[in-house]
């Protein structure tokens, strides 16, 4: 007999769909909030409350739902909501920008299940009453009960105050699905709901479950679960908003109680540490941070997670991004550009904080895509850093803040219109295999996971076949996932290959560049460290001696007359007793001694200066004494030159035994320490791979990290480690060969501190008069058309009839004139150096500077000079000396130049374009052979008048601040046709 049935579900059917089918708690509260923002919320927020019975609320902003919606969509999966087709109205947009859909299967409202078993739901559209509704998802866990025989209770009211009254009531219509009673329109259910239950029960006492769940949904306590405590929190209940839906959860995921906890992450248990990681990973990057105002983002939409110990509040992830575009910028590597349809990079890599425009990568083949197998464009965004200090182009305060920032931030993540993928970024996904291929060869394979910051966006309307897998572990696995992958794998493995990895001889350059830099960096440490410590020995010597020194001094002056005395006295015996107490004199006084001493001072110099007078006066006496002294036991007649010479070498012999025996004292205790320094930081270095790789195999043990990541990890601390036990070691090996050798370190180190400050000396000297030059021959250009004008006014005065008395001042006046006209050429070449004191300086002060500076010489020359409104605002903060001088130069060549365009049109702007200021011109602009030598020493192009030194001396001026000045060369950048100068100002601000 040939009959027709249908299909039968059982209420786990949900369960399956929801709590069983999302990956984990954060990747449910993701699926919660994408909710929110396809429902044109602006603040979806995430609120964990402590108590005897912990509830979490995720409450949202956005459109909510009537009665008729909340019953005909939210309780019906899989509905058309989702659909491409489905657009939300402009009402309920609520004056927000148009937004890509996020769910697609209908099924993401189930995923709350997954954060705890009692939901309270409640929803308000404008224009409607409130809608409330209660849910135990432990009735769907139930396996013998069928999916129409569940009733989810549903009110609607008109106040929220109204919600205390009604609670009561949907607690008790939802235990009508364990207790049976109903409406009387299934009289079956009763009795189905019985045997359900009474089956479902024995199962579970003969699984040995000591507490079965229909006694945990019957002492479900509503009235201590929910309150106005956690009701407060949601916006529409303070009636700052007129619509919108929360969720209120009551036996809460684990994974949500663990954020309770007011422990150090690092203090935490095995469990609870992963749980609360996973759940930064996942929530606290959950909108794009790295996209550009020109690339897709989810605008006007912020996130929030916090927890509450009674009234204390602790926020765990709000809308402040800790790394994002800018921090990513400041990275050493980078890739970034566009991918075509067809599988083509195109873009720019920045290696070692150097940046190659153009850069493209093919694909491994051609690839053939019908629509459903297309990958579509899309845009990536990566960078990194070198793990080791001594391979980084950062200086190690930037590298030491990226390597904590990756500890949290870390991730190679992927966006689709702006909010996240999951769970790419996690670092327990590899979707891109970067720490498989690297487990094969981690030099030539540079990417690491760990150190990796970055994303790639897609749209669903570009990328329509990269669909989320209903779990959403990622990417449902189709031809053109495979294909999106694939292409992604080859540009990373193609920027390694050229710029990043071992295999790449831009790396090999760059290595050793870079080395020699810290070498160098490592050498004017040192040398501020110990021009640092001389000063301080300097201060402390000045500070306990000078007393001794004063007194010592005043000594040896009331004992001169004593002195000339006894040696009047003519006894060998008394002047060789003379000769031992000056000898003594001349040992103490050289004690006094600073010698040696840096060439720069500083605030010491006066101080110093006090000392050195004292200390000199001390040796003049003391010379004295011993030119006497000598002098009577020369003339003595006692005993033979022989035994008067020999007398006063055995004193002499005794002295200088006494200091060595000193120096040896001292220099054997010091030796003695370093031996003890020594040995210990020898046993910290090997003590030290032990300490940072033991964790390591013990998570191997405990299968919480895989044999390739220890295996990874052991190789960067092995390599880390060398370069430390290095730096550390080899000074003490170093300074003890050289010391064998005889040869003074200090004595050197001193001479070339002072040598190199000497040297700096000179050419800061030597920048201050060519600076002088520069200005005065500006300057002069406008004197000497004031020159012109009096010497013309001179002979005019001449051509007419004086008196004598007008004649005599008419020749004194025209000999001053000759007479300063003669000075000014003469003090030409000199340059005035300006101020040093830091001050802000706008772009109205530069522009209103220069135009006062040349308004004359432009009104003579018909050159038009202006400045737009961005560049006005601008401000800095800096030397004025350093910053106007710029400008003068470089407006200066500007007004010679524009003079040569043949067209008559003499234009010269200030404008401020991406950050950077930009002096452009309509002149010829600098020839191509020219830009390499543009701002070297002595260039210039001038027939007549220049002296090329006003640039170079506009970037060492620029560089002494921390600024930076180029040539533009790319047209499409230019402000005018002209020469276009750019200048990269550190702390610029635009107000």
């Amino acid at each position: 007999m040939l009959t027709s049935v249908s299909f039968q579900t059982r209420a786990r059917t949900i369960d399956h769909l929801g709590r069983e089918q999302i990956a984990d708690c954060p990747t449910a509260i993701s699926e919660l909030w994408k909710n929110a923002y396809d429902a044109y919320a602006r603040n979806v927020e995430l609120h964990i409350f402590d108590g005897e019975i912990e509830v979490a609320a995720l409450i949202d902003d956005g459109h909510g739902m009537s009665r008729l919606e909340f019953e005909e969509k939210w309780l019906t999966i899989g509905t058309e909501s989702k659909t491409s087709g489905f657009e939300i109205n402009d009402n309920d947009r609520d004056g927000l920008k148009y937004r890509a859909k996020q769910g697609q299967k209908g099924i993401g409202r189930l995923s709350s299940a997954a954060l705890g078993s009692l939901l309270l739901i409640i929803s308000k559209r404008k224009d409607n009453n409130y809608v409330a509704a209660l849910i135990d998802w432990r009735l769907f866990e139930n396996p013998f009960m069928f999916l129409q025989d569940i009733r989810i209770p549903i009110v609607d009211f008109e106040s929220c105050h109204e919600l205390t009254d009604v609670l009561p009531n949907l607690f008790d219509q939802m235990m009508g699905n364990v207790w049976g009673g109903g409406d009387g329109d299934d009289e079956g259910r009763d009795s189905r709901l019985t045997k359900a239950w009474q089956m479902f029960s024995e199962q579970e006492e003969q699984e040995g479950k000591e507490k079965l769940t229909k006694d945990e949904i019957v002492n479900t306590l509503i009235s201590d679960a929910f309150g106005e405590r956690h009701f407060d929190k949601w916006p529409l209940w303070q009636q700052n908003v007129g619509q919108g839906t929360a969720m209120f959860i009551s036996n809460i995921n684990d994974d949500l109680r663990h954020q309770l906890s007011k422990k150090p992450i690092q203090d935490a248990d095995g469990p609870e540490t992963v749980a609360r990681e996973r759940f930064f990973q996942t929530l606290s990057n959950f909108t794009d941070p790295f996209s550009a105002a020109n690339e897709p983002q989810a605008a006007n939409f912020c996130n929030s997670v916090t927890v509450w110990h009674g009234p204390f509040s602790r926020v765990l992830i709000d809308d402040v991004r800790e790394f994002d575009l800018k921090n990513l910028e400041g990275l050493e590597h980078i890739i970034e550009g566009e991918v075509d349809s067809d599988g083509y990079f195109n873009g720019k890599v920045k290696a070692f904080g150097v940046w190659h425009e153009d850069y493209t990568v093919k694909p491994k083949v051609s690839y053939k895509t019908r629509k459903d197998s297309a990958f579509g464009s899309f845009h990536i965004r990566l960078g990194t850093f070198e793990l080791q200090v001594g391979s980084t182009s950062l200086s190690d305060v930037m590298h030491s803040a990226f390597v904590q920032q990756a500890e949290k931030y870390a991730g190679f993540r992927v966006y689709r219109d702006g909010l996240r993928v999951m769970p790419y970024g996690r670092v327990d996904s590899d979707y891109f295999e970067v720490e498989y291929r690297r487990s094969k060869h981690a030099g030539r394979y540079f990417w690491a996971n760990r150190r990796m910051f970055g994303r790639i966006a897609i749209t669903r309307e570009d990328n329509p076949n990269l669909k989320d897998k209903a779990g959403r572990e990622g990417f449902i696995e189709n031809r053109a996932s495979k294909l999106f992958r694939e292409i992604v794998e080859n540009i990373l493995q193609d920027v390694a290959d050229r710029y990043l990895g071992t295999k790449s001889e831009n790396r090999k350059e760059n290595i050793t560049d870079i080395k020699e830099k810290k070498d160098q960096l490592k050498a004017e440490e040192d040398r501020k460290k110990l021009q640092a410590e001389e000063r301080k020995r300097i201060r402390n010597s000045i500070k306990n001696n000078i007393d001794s020194l004063e007194s010592h001094t005043r000594e040896l002056e009331g004992i001169r007359a004593t002195f000339i005395s006894r040696i009047e006295l003519n006894d060998l015996k008394e002047l060789q007793e003379l000769k031992k107490q000056v000898d003594a004199f001349v040992d103490k006084t050289r004690r006094y001694s600073l010698s040696p001493i840096p060439a720069n001072l500083g605030r010491l110099e006066d101080d110093y200066r006090a000392y050195r007078k004292q200390e000199l006066l001390a040796k003049d006496y003391v010379n004295e004494l011993s030119i006497l002294v000598n002098k009577a036991i020369s003339d003595s007649s006692e005993k033979s030159l022989v035994e008067k010479a020999e007398e006063v070498y055995r004193s002499k012999l005794a002295s200088l035994n006494s200091g060595i025996t000193q120096y040896a004292r001292d220099g054997k205790e010091m030796l003695a320490k370093q031996h003890e320094e020594f040995n210990e930081l020898v046993k910290q270095c090997r003590d030290q791979y032990k300490l940072a790789t033991q964790e390591y195999l013990e998570d191997l043990k405990l299968e919480r990290i895989s044999l390739n990541d220890v295996l990874n990890k052991l190789d960067e601390e092995q390599e880390k480690l060398e370069i430390e036990n290095k730096q550390k070691l080899s000074p003490y090996v170093t300074a003890l060969s050289r010391i064998n050798e005889q040869i003074d370190l200090e004595g050197l180190a001193i001479h070339s501190m002072n040598e190199t400050i000497k040297y700096r000396e000179e050419i800061n000297r030597l920048h201050a008069l060519a600076q002088l030059g520069i200005t005065v021959e500006i300057i002069g250009h406008e004197i000497e058309g004031l020159d012109m004008t009096i010497t013309r006014g001179l002979k005019t005065i001449a051509n007419g009839v004086l008196s004598p008395s007008q004649e005599q001042a008419y020749q004194n006046v025209l000999g001053a004139q000759q007479s300063l006209s003669d000075k000014w050429r003469f003090l030409s070449p000199l340059k005035l150096s300006g101020e040093k004191v830091n001050r802000k300086i706008t772009g109205q002060d530069i522009y209103q500077y220069i135009l006062k500076y040349f308004s004359q010489l432009f009104s003579g020359l018909n050159v038009t000079f202006t400045a737009t409104n961005a560049f006005l605002k601008m401000s800095i903060v800096e030397q004025s000396s350093r910053i106007y001088p710029v400008f003068v130069n470089i407006v200066n060549n500007a007004q010679y130049w524009v003079q040569k365009n043949e067209s008559n049109q003499k234009l010269i702007t200030l404008d401020l374009k991406n950050q950077y200021v930009i002096v452009a011109d309509t002149g010829p602009g600098v020839d191509r052979d020219d830009l390499e030598q543009l701002f070297t020493l002595f260039f210039t192009r001038k027939q007549r008048g220049g002296r090329g030194i006003g640039l170079y001396l506009c970037r060492q001026n620029l560089m002494a601040g921390g600024h930076k000045i180029r040539y533009e060369t790319q047209d499409e950048n230019k402000i005018l046709p002209g020469a276009n100068f750019v200048i990269e100002f550190k702390g610029l601000r635009h107000d």
